[in-house]
This record gives C-alpha cells, sequence and structure tokens, in this order.
C-alpha cells in the first residue's frame, strides 16, 4: 500500500502463443450486475494468467472492451503488473498484494497513476481479482512522490533565513535600547526579550539542522512498544496530561527495523500535534494502535527493488481535521495552517520515516485523523524486482 516512486511502465509488445491464451470468457452472470456498478476498475484473472472478466469502469479506464481483452494474458494487457512483481504473485495462490503509485500513463493520459490491490479467490483456487483506483491528476496529494520534502531543501532554508530576521530585528532593539541606559525592570524586560528571541532562533536552526542532516538513523532490530510507551508516557506527563489516550495494540507483531531515537523523535511529533488538534475538543481523545498489515510494500526508485512495509504504528486524534489548503502538501517543509507553528516537524517525520525505510500518511475517516507508520520488518531487505517481490 505504498506510494513509493512512481514508475513509467511501457506496453509490452511481446507475441502472444496459442498455448498462453485461454478461451475468451466473461464477468459469471451472479456477480456482473454487481461488478457493473462499481466505480473501481476490476479484471478477473484466471489461474493460467488470462483476463476471464472486466466490468464496465475497467473498459472505460483502458478503453477497450471486455470482449478485445478477455482471453489475453494479463501481463500482455497490462504491462505494469510485471513491475509490482505479478508474476511472483501468481505463484503463490494464498497470498496478495496491494501496490501505490503505479504508472498507468501509456494507458490513461488523464489518470496516470493508480492504487493497485490483487486479491486471492476464497478458498485459493489461483483465480485472482485486480482492483484499479485511478487517480487523477487533480487529487494525488495523499500520492505524492516520497522525498518531496527533502527535495524542497533550499525552499526551506529560505524561508528558514526570513524566519530568523524577524527575531533578529527585536534582539537588535532590545540591545540598542539597553546601550541606551535603560535600567531597572526595563532592562531586565528587555534581557528576558533577548533571550526568548535567541532561543526561538535555536529552536529554528534545530529544526532545520534536523530536516536537512544527511546522516541517517542506524537501524537495528526493534521492538517497537517501548518507544511506544516512551512516547506515551512524555505524552500523557506534559502536554497531553488531561486528554484521553486509548490504545490498542497487537502484541504478537514481530520486530522492526528501525532506530529508537528516531521513532520516539516521530511518535512525540505526531502526538504533540495531535494533542493540538484535539484540544478545542470538549471530551479530547488520542488513539493509539498497532496492526499487522498484509501485501504492503514499497518501490524504490525505477525499477530499484522493493520491501515489505507490514507493521503498522497509528496515531489518530478526534479534532476538526487538517485544513484543506495545505492537505497535499502537509509533509513538505514550511507548510502549516498554525498562526504559531514552523511547519518543519512533518517534513521531520516524513524525512526520518523514509530513511528507515518505512513509510507516513494520513487520513480523515469517521471524524477522526490518522497518522500512520509503517516500517519494515527486521532482517527485511530490498528485493531485485527481477526476481519475487516479497509480500506478506
Amino acid at each position: 500500500m505504498t506510494q513509493r516512486s512512481t514508475h513509467r511502465v511501457k506496453r509490452s509488445a511481446a507475441p502472444r502463443s496459442a498455448e498462453s491464451i485461454a478461451a475468451p470468457k466473461t464477468l459469471p452472470a451472479s456477480i456482473a450486475p454487481l461488478l457493473n456498478t462499481l466505480p473501481v476498475a476490476i479484471v478477473i484473472i484466471g489461474a493460467a494468467g488470462e483476463i476471464v472478466g472486466v466490468n464496465h469502469a475497467a473498459e472505460l479506464l483502458f478503453n477497450r472492451s471486455s470482449a478485445a481483452l478477455c482471453g489475453l494474458p494479463a501481463l500482455d494487457s497490462f504491462g505494469w503488473l510485471s513491475d509490482i512483481g505479478f508474476a511472483a504473485l501468481m505463484l503463490e495462490p494464498s497470498k496478495s498484494l496491494s501496490a501505490y503509485t503505479v504508472d498507468l500513463s501509456s494507458f490513461h493520459a488523464e489518470c496516470p497513476v493508480a492504487d493497485i490491490v490483487i486479491g486471492q479467490a476464497s478458498p485459493p483456487t489461483g483465480q485472482r481479482t485486480l482492483c484499479i483506483h485511478a487517480i487523477p491528476a487533480s487529487g494525488r496529494g495523499f500520492y505524492r512522490r516520497q522525498g518531496a520534502a527533502a527535495r524542497s531543501a533550499s525552499a526551506a532554508a529560505a524561508m528558514l533565513a526570513h524566519e530568523i530576521k524577524n527575531p533578529l530585528s527585536g534582539i537588535k532593539g532590545a540591545a540598542q535600547l539597553l546601550g541606551k541606559g535603560a535600567h531597572g525592570a526595563d532592562s531586565a524586560t528587555l534581557a528576558q526579550l533577548i533571550v526568548g528571541e535567541v532561543d526561538r532562533i535555536a529552536s529554528l536552526i534545530d529544526s532545520m539542522q534536523s530536516f536537512t542532516r544527511d546522516a541517517k538513523p542506524v537501524c537495528t532490530t526493534l521492538n517497537i512498544y517501548p518507544s511506544l510507551t516512551q512516547a506515551r508516557d512524555i505524552a500523557a506527563q506534559g502536554f497531553a496530561q488531561h486528554f484521553r489516550i486509548s490504545e490498542t495494540f497487537d502484541p504478537s507483531l514481530p520486530p522492526v527495523s528501525a532506530n529508537h531515537d528516531a521513532l520516539v523523535q516521530i511518535l512525540l511529533n505526531l502526538l504533540k500535534n495531535a494533542a493540538e488538534a484535539a484540544m478545542p475538543n470538549a471530551a479530547p481523545h488520542i488513539r493509539l494502535t498497532t496492526a499487522y498489515r498484509h501485501g504492503l510494500s514499497r518501490t524504490h526508485g525505477d525499477a530499484g527493488g522493493s520491501a515489505a512495509l507490514p507493521i503498522e504504528i497509528a496515531i489518530g486524534d478526534n479534532g476538526a481535521g487538517i485544513d484543506e489548503g495545505v492537505a497535499d502538501s502537509l509533509f513538505d517543509p514550511f507548510v502549516t495552517s498554525k498562526a504559531d507553528g514552523q511547519g518543519l516537524g512533518l517534513a521531520l517525520v516524513e524525512k526520518l520515516m523514509r530513511d528507515m525505510g518505512g513509510f507516513v500518511h494520513h487520513e480523515r475517516h469517521d471524524g477522526w485523523t490518522w497518522f500512520r507508520l509503517n516500517l519494515p520488518l527486521a532482517g527485511d531487505v530490498l528485493t531485485d524486482m527481477s526476481s519475487t517481490e516479497r509480500n506478506s
């Protein structure tokens, strides 16, 4: 489920042998009416990898009729399937796969990116259901390319320089007044102003240094629960001491590959944001959950490999939600809807998660805002896309 990097995939022109093509079929009559009402493109793939049925949404998306598609090998018709490990998946009937920001531009210019979910029949028969949720260019804020925050470092540095000028002007004015002989209470007030503004500059610089630092955190085999406990206790004793904090944890989760300090920093940042968002609520509530997500993976670069990200940590709050004006660029530096915010916290969260091989995203659901962290298992490494893709 990870959007991780967008891949441009060319449509395969490989010839189809008679042996590889099954006889054309159609959607089963019992489910065809239902599938044809769905707005999501659905393709039914047989055990031999042939297309055995498509719904109306799929016909519209690919501008090809059911009669033209049925019977063709899925890999020949949809070249991007090879990029997400479809061939290896077909060898394991009991497994499913999810992939994000798959490039469909050679098929659909207006919706060049899509989320892909491939599920199996129950009980497993070898037949697959391919669900394609095409994302128009106007709605791709959630599906940003990983690393966008880091690539805007130069803009962030320029904004930081602008922010520093404001406290510097206050320091200069206070120093000038002290130089003119201010005494007593006035001198103490001016001195406090100087100290406060210097501290604010230091905070800005510390935040920016954390964001732009090239060195990546050293990842080790890590049990996520001590990190979660540490961050929760700090929040409960400080900025969220009057909040209800509830937990829904899966105690059976295996260790991840991560850095303890970096994970605590990420969790504290998200917990603080959750507390600030929920504070206006009459009954502010923060939820912490953990889960194992099957089929979630992240792709890296152009044919750069993939890694499963099955371990999920989620932080939810019952606040008013994220301002729509910043939702699409929430993880970019200096983007914030807070009057006194620096806009570096979530950019740092995104950078640290990316440095650890993980992924962060947000969503609004049933009155709750959720930030979800997905991490790789301990010992998990990138796999070559030409070999079997790792899927949970």
